[in-house]
């Protein structure tokens, strides 16, 4: 629980503290289900890491609960009239702190001020090669960006400089309007280049080779792969505290095993918060709930299994999908889909879906009509198929499906369709999310249930996903990229409607993704817990302003 501190040095310390009614000075606890592969922003790409790096440091951009960009670090910014050049002027009162004699007070000797220099080391660090950064093309709109990556240009030649301590210029090589979300992504936080050197090759590897200028620092970081009791113990960084508040006096993430674990933790009180795609609305009545219909559920198949991925199997199985059936046999949590970014998606201060609704963009290109329940259509696009490939029957198989994501019961309701019109029998198989995604990459499925989101909130970002060098499952298209590379180009995202329909359309007339259902993510906060932020697109947990009441 909130109010309860496991740690014996945050009993004493927070002992010394006034309980304040607005819920401040309470220390959190989070259950990660894996430990963090490593608090190096600019490496760092898993879920684990980010949550705990999101904590630890501060970058130019913030995102706050309602998923508005905010200043952070940078005070203000400029940018210039071709959308080329961003000139931010950082604020004075950002530190770094290292606590070195393992006191948790901030010493003269322990703070140094975030500058401008740290935030063009850190992207450089991004496009040095000995980085290996998997982060770069999430800024290959800068200058030179793409001339580094294909080795024509050295990664010092990239268009970020410092101007002074507290001036910091970005130049691109295209206007992007996606630029000012990127920077509030961990791989943007910043780097000092002193202390980096410092770690002799260790950065962001354990608690000695970490230093904060976000919320908290670490205090102690343990894990043991053959032991249980692993756990990351922070502090509020109070240096940081003066300009941007930080409720709690404590967090501490206890590293479980799996997902499964991290939701018994918070079954038993031991985890202030739960992330999870399962919600019993009886179980979780008394619970702080906030739901996200991010994600989109569609059936992927593999390229190479020459007889699911035929074009005209494809299309047989996505018309034989009954979507309206399902409007009385989905939770609550789910609903039928037919277009490929989820409502979740703001655009115009409303859900994207409003702007563009999904059946608008599940148009046929070859007759006009909708992409949807057609019997007919079905039976003969696998007539087709099965003669093409002169074929009585398909073998039998299963569905690849991510444990815990969503109820397979209510696949069922698809397969069941194809049953009855095909006459083959398709599984289910259910992996670990790890497992799921491995198998994806490694060309071991036949057929998967995909679940899609966007790494921020923009229809762009989930477009991003069918980009060939960004999917797993092999989705590649000339025609589409074309139009997400001038979606890439505009100056507002905002000026991009008829795009996102576009591409959209291109996606739904290949059948490679056929969508199924959009599906809500859930974040549950322990009983008298509020204002544990998240972020569902960048998978983040923000603790800075958690409170807890009585």
């Amino acid at each position: 629980m909130a109010a309860g501190i496991i740690a014996a040095l945050s009993v004493l310390t927070v002992g010394c503290e006034q309980q304040k009614p607005e819920g401040a000075n309470y220390s959190f606890d989070c259950a990660l289900p894996g430990n963090p592969e490593s608090l190096d922003p600019q490496f760092a790409a898993d879920e684990n890491s980010m949550t705990v790096i999101g904590n630890l440091f501060t970058g130019l951009m913030k995102t706050d609960d309602s998923g508005k960009l905010k200043n952070a670090v940078a005070k203000d910014y400029t940018v210039s009239a071709d959308g080329l050049k961003y000139t931010f002027t950082l604020r004075t009162d950002c530190y770094w702190f290292f606590d070195a004699d393992e006191d948790e007070d901030a010493d003269e000797n322990e703070l140094m001020p975030v500058t401008a220099h740290d935030f063009e080391f850190a992207f450089r660090r991004i496009f040095n090669p000995e980085t290996c950064s998997p982060h770069r093309e999430k800024y290959e709109c800068l200058k030179n960006a793409g001339a580094i990556i294909n080795g024509s240009a050295d990664y010092t030649e990239l268009g970020v400089k410092a101007l002074s301590d507290t001036e910091l210029v970005f130049e691109l090589e295209y206007p992007n309007a996606g630029f000012l979300n990127s920077l509030a992504f961990t791989a943007a936080m910043p780097c000092n280049e002193q202390f980096f050197y410092d770690t002799k090759g260790r950065y962001g590897l354990d608690d000695k080779s970490v230093a904060s200028n976000g919320a908290f620092f670490i205090r102690q970081w343990f894990y043991d792969p053959y032991g249980h009791d692993n756990f990351i113990y922070m502090a509020r960084n109070d240096k940081n505290d003066d300009f941007d508040r930080t409720y709690p006096s404590f967090l501490n993430f206890y590293i479980k095993e799996s997902r499964e674990e991290a939701a018994v933790s918070f079954d038993e009180g031991t985890s202030d918060v739960l992330l999870t795609f399962e919600y019993d609305k009886k179980k979780y009545e008394e619970n702080v709930v906030n739901s996200y219909y991010n994600y989109t559920f569609g059936i992927v198949i593999n390229p190479e299994n020459e007889q699911y991925s035929n074009e005209n199997i494809r299309k047989a199985l996505a018309y034989g999908i009954d979507k309206e059936s399902f409007d009385e046999e989905l939770p609550e949590d789910m609903t039928a889909a037919y277009g490929i970014i989820p409502p979740g998606i703001s655009f115009l201060n409303k859900s994207y879906r409003e702007v563009n609704a999904d059946k608008a963009a599940a148009i046929s290109g070859s007759d006009g009509e909708m992409i949807e329940y057609s019997p007919e259509k079905a039976l003969s696009y696998y007539e087709s198929g099965m003669k093409g490939m002169n074929l009585q029957s398909l073998e039998n198989i299963k569905i690849l499906v991510p444990e815990n994501y969503m109820d397979t019961e209510y696949l069922h309701l698809v397969t069941q369709n194809w049953q009855t019109l095909f006459g083959f029998y398709i599984g289910i198989e259910e992996v670990p999310f790890e497992e799921f995604y491995q198998r994806i990459a490694d060309g071991e499925y036949t057929m998967a249930m995909y679940p899609l989101s966007g790494d921020f909130n923009s229809p762009v970002s989930v477009l991003e996903k069918f980009e060939k060098e960004n999917n797993d499952f092999g989705y590649s298209s000339a025609e589409f990229q074309s139009v997400v590379d001038e979606i890439k180009k505009l100056g507002n995202y905002n000026d991009g409607v008829e795009l996102y329909n576009k591409a959209e359309k291109i996606i739904l007339n290949d059948f490679e993704f056929i969508p199924v259902f959009y599906k809500k993510e859930f974040e549950i906060l322990g009983k008298g817990n509020h204002d544990i932020v998240y972020d569902p697109f960048t998978k983040q947990l923000n603790f800075r302003y958690a409170k807890y009441y009585e």
